[in-house]
């Protein structure tokens, strides 16, 4: 006897096991199973604002989220630390060419921390007041690790938010300004008010208002003057420059041909000179110790000192002319 198959069962498999399809599907298309990076920073300042599963983002990018806040006692230091643990998703970092970029090892942040990898809160909403965490590259700013090696997971050094900055610069301000002794400062500011007051009252002040509106005027009236007088000269000084200008152009006309004519005088007088060198070259031939005229004034002094011997002879010795000349020479 063949046992009657109840549909009622069989209905309730099939949508059982359609249910249980849908679940795994949606559990998986959650990332319930996807790995993730945890890290873990310490904020200085407040993190009132900040929430569990607030975003962590990257150059305005979502990256990740808060997964928890912590409170930490630090009993050395007797202090109280709030550090706030996030994740990425690795899925959302890719290299150039299109593949994950396989992140999280501790050596691996370290590496990012020495380019300036840094967290900052960040205002989410001006209305709710509510933060979120930015994770950027700060490589000016310094490397502040609280918990360092010892952390549960890789640290990530922060800086201070904006308004953390702001903050500080009042406090600053406020600290300066504390400083400052005020009762004596307006006591200062005061006594230089009066005096200034004083000063403006006296005489002298009210002469020398006086003395300077009378040379204003005196400097209108010289100005008004040279106005009047600017607009003649000018008209002379153009007329001037146009002379000049035709000055300058009639001395460029007679430039061409003066120089024409200088350059024909130099050469007249190179050849001048050329003529009297050969000239000169001539006379020096001729003035020499071989020259023909210079023995024939040679000849000619040396007979004209026999005819002085001889004239001299003849006065002393006149009968020698008839007698000649005796052996002992008279």
């Amino acid at each position: 006897m063949n046992k009657q198959v109840n549909p009622v069962l069989i209905g309730g498999f099939v949508l059982g096991a359609v249910a249980l399809a849908i679940a795994g599907i949606m559990v998986f298309a959650s990332g319930v199973f996807t790995p993730v990076l945890k890290n873990i920073i310490y904020f200085d300042g407040s993190i009132n604002g900040l929430n569990i599963g607030a975003p962590v983002k990257l150059k305005g990018v979502t990256v990740g989220k808060v997964d928890d806040i912590l409170v930490v006692f630090d009993a050395e230091g007797g202090r109280i630390m709030t550090p706030v643990i996030i994740e990425f998703e690795p899925q959302k970092f890719y290299n150039l060419e299109g593949r994950e970029v396989a992140t999280g090892h501790p050596t691996d942040t370290k590496r990012l921390i020495e380019r300036g990898l840094r967290a900052q809160l960040q205002l989410q909403s001006l209305v709710t007041g509510q933060l979120f965490v930015e994770v950027n590259f700060r490589p000016e700013t310094p490397i502040r690790l609280i918990a360092g090696e010892n952390a549960v997971y890789p640290e990530i050094p922060s800086i201070p938010s904006p308004k953390e900055q702001i903050e500080n610069t009042i406090d600053e301000v406020v600290a300066t300004v504390r400083k400052i002794p005020l009762e004596e400062t307006m006591h200062a500011i005061l006594e230089s008010i009066m005096t200034v007051e004083r000063l403006l009252k006296s005489p002298e002040i009210t002469s020398s208002l006086a003395t300077m509106d009378h040379t204003l005027k005196d400097l209108q009236h010289l100005v008004h003057h040279l106005d009047e007088k600017i607009d003649p000269l000018s008209k002379d000084l153009q007329g001037t420059l146009g002379a000049s200008r035709q000055l300058i152009q009639n001395v460029n006309g007679r430039v061409d041909p003066l120089s024409t004519e200088v350059q024909s005088a130099l050469k007249a007088t190179a050849s001048a000179m050329q003529q009297a060198r050969t000239t000169l070259a001539t006379v020096d031939q001729a003035t020499t110790p071989n020259a023909s005229l210079d023995y024939a004034l040679r000849d000619l002094s040396t007979a004209a000192n026999s005819l002085r011997v001889l004239a001299d002879f003849l006065q002393r010795h006149p009968d020698a002319l008839l007698y000649g000349k005796t052996p002992e020479g008279n």
